[in-house]
């Protein structure tokens, strides 16, 4: 567990070096020599970003639990439905990110988008905080670099907006662009998306 913190920017970014940092977090760019290696030795760990009664955003203690891909074709981190911390009351616990690593920096996946939309539904995808109303949403973190893995960038979509968004770190400076626009069908069940390059609005950090 991380924090506490007094922005939701914050404890992004900490979780971020801190996920990162865990063995074989990152396999370093597609195509790279050795990245076919280093991917089938990656793992994904994920955790929740969370808001609690006295102001404060913690991060959740790490998981690895994937569901196993028998042709190793993609890793996912399960991640827990609700956190534990017997500080406070479950019904006082506010959701804010739901993070993980991607091995390969690849973009978010259709199961990153169905999981936080289905958390959204569980836990609501906008909460009232001190820093006013923040939007609930899925990030990738990712590396280039496999044997010195620092946090280079990290993926969001934030359901609400329908947001793809790719943040990029260089020389401790952000820049986000937006990479995508989610649309849903009419009842809900299904989902396109549409590739774009534009500038983002809202967002973290």
């Amino acid at each position: 567990m991380l924090g506490p913190f007094e922005s939701y920017s914050a404890a992004l970014l900490a979780a971020c070096k801190k996920i990162l940092e865990k063995p074989h977090a990152s396999a370093g760019r597609q195509g790279q020599q050795e990245s076919g290696t280093f991917w089938r030795t990656s793992s994904e760990y994920c955790a929740w970003v969370y808001y609690t009664p006295d102001d404060q955003y913690l991060v959740s203690k790490l998981t690895d639990q994937s569901m196993v891909d028998p042709l190793n074709r993609s890793k996912n981190c399960v991640l827990p439905s609700e956190v534990e911390d017997p500080r406070h009351p479950a019904s006082s616990i506010k959701y804010i990110f739901a993070l993980h690593n991607h091995p390969h920096g690849s973009m978010l996946s259709k199961s990153d988008i169905r999981v936080i939309v289905d958390k959204g539904s569980m836990h609501g995808f906008e909460t009232r905080t001190r820093e006013g109303v923040v939007r609930l949403a899925v990030v990738a973190f990712y590396s280039h670099d496999v044997s010195n893995s620092t946090c280079d960038g990290f993926h969001q979509y934030v359901p609400v907006t329908g947001q793809i968004m790719n943040w990029t770190q260089t020389r401790g400076r952000w820049r986000c662009e937006q990479t995508g626009r989610v649309t849903w069908n009419g009842d809900g069940t299904d989902f396109s998306i549409e590739e774009t390059r534009a500038p983002c609005f809202g967002g973290s950090p």
